[in-house]
């Protein structure tokens, strides 16, 4: 019996062989390892699925004032709209679209959960329920304004491959930015205010605003200069690496993507690598500083007037890392600096240049890593109040395109 059941197992084996290498014969094999790589690989952005928007997992309806406390919700309870959808074209003025993407970053991961941890920090915002955000520092109501404003979701993206995925929320920004606004007098093209993930999103977010704005002027609000070359930061291993949360910026100028002259840091306060070469470049690339520091000798008003006078009548691309912030207001973030701005001075910041009528294009709010948050979800609450804040400036100011 044993010998049989030996005898079964070996012709098995040997039909199971053959069969194996009857299949190989007939499929082409890689000539070397790298044609059977990544690296052999081109990835075309026509072969991406149509990109998919991830809607929250409750849509916002009219409610009473118990029900704002309750629910996994959208934004400031807005209601949802698959905003890449063409069908969906017309229907909305400013959209605000999640990016859940962290495989950027250098230090503190987990910014992918970032999208979701600013609509929690939202829940006490309302864009329903008549004229309660009439706030006493604005007096308008940015839900219930000329614009329509909605919550796309999430833009799909892999967790697994970073370029592909940036090719993807690329894809996505695109086909939402290709949209037509609801309100076409005021506005000839929609709006987004997108939640990081980390900073390496504002690359496929610039790229795809291009065909519609061309260069603008970035005003940067962050700790870091985000403009340092690759080999300096992440260069040296592979194209992967040289992609990440602190170069995007000089692969936005290399790309032609920036204002040749009007770019902004402000609240910077960073390391260098280098003492000379990383500030260098920086000039090279268009941007000019405002330290943190510095407001405290100048004030908030000469920060504004500063902006005002270097970017002019350009288009602003409004890019906001909330490590901008002092870690006693934002502790929740992927690359801590002590000795950040406080949240009042950005805001004043921010509203200074909303009333002054920069021309805002678009704008990502990026860098909060939830885990790292507090009990009182200190920092969520504070990046929805930025976004409520960027929201304001863009109904204070519709903008047309170039083309218009």
């Amino acid at each position: 019996m044993i010998s049989f059941l030996i005898l079964v197992v070996f012709v098995y084996s040997v039909c199971a062989s053959k069969h194996s290498q009857k299949f190989l014969d007939n499929h082409d094999r890689p000539s070397n390892f790298i044609q059977s790589s990544i690296y052999g690989k081109n990835l075309e952005q026509n072969s991406l699925p149509d990109p998919v928007t991830l809607p929250p997992s409750y849509q916002s309806r009219d409610f009473d004032q118990e029900d704002a406390f309750g629910g996994i919700g959208t934004f400031a309870h807005l209601p949802f709209t698959e905003c890449t959808n063409s069908a969906n074209s017309g229907t909305f003025d400013i959209g605000i679209v999640g990016h859940p993407f962290d495989l950027g970053v250098s230090y503190r991961p987990g910014a992918r959960f970032g999208p979701n941890g600013a609509r929690q920090g939202a829940r006490r915002l309302s864009s329903v329920g008549g004229l309660e955000y009439v706030t006493i520092d604005h007096g308008v109501n940015p839900f219930r304004n000329w614009a329509t404003v909605t919550d796309c979701g999430d833009i799909s993206n892999t967790p697994f491959d970073k370029l592909v995925a940036i090719q993807e929320l690329e894809h996505g920004m695109k086909t939402i930015n290709s949209m037509t606004p609801k309100n076409v007098s005021a506005a000839d093209a929609v709006r987004l205010i997108t939640i990081g993930g980390d900073h390496t999103i504002t690359l496929p977010i610039l790229r795809a605003l291009h065909s519609t704005w061309g260069r603008v002027a970035v005003l940067h609000f962050d700790s870091h200069l985000d403009t340092w070359d690759p080999k300096q930061l992440g260069g040296g291993l592979t194209k992967h690496s040289e992609v990440n949360h602190g170069t995007m910026l000089h692969i936005a100028h290399e790309e032609g993507l920036l204002s040749n002259h009007s770019n902004m840091h402000l609240g910077s306060r960073c390391a260098l690598f280098d003492e000379h070469y990383d500030i260098d470049n920086d000039i090279r690339c268009g941007f000019s500083i405002i330290r943190a520091r510095e407001l405290d000798k100048i004030g908030v008003d000469k920060v504004v007037k500063k902006v005002l006078d270097t970017v002019g009548d350009e288009y602003v691309y409004l890019s906001v890392d909330i490590d901008v912030l002092d870690p006693a207001f934002a502790p929740a973030t992927g690359t801590i600096e002590p000795g950040g701005w406080t949240t009042r001075e950005l805001l004043a910041i921010i509203n200074g240049l909303s009333e002054a009528g920069l021309k805002i294009i678009g704008s990502d709010v990026v860098e909060f890593t939830p885990v790292y948050d507090n009990a009182a979800e200190t920092t969520g609450i504070v990046v929805s109040q930025i976004i409520y804040e960027i929201l304001q400036w863009m109904v204070k100011v519709p903008v047309k395109t170039p083309k218009a």
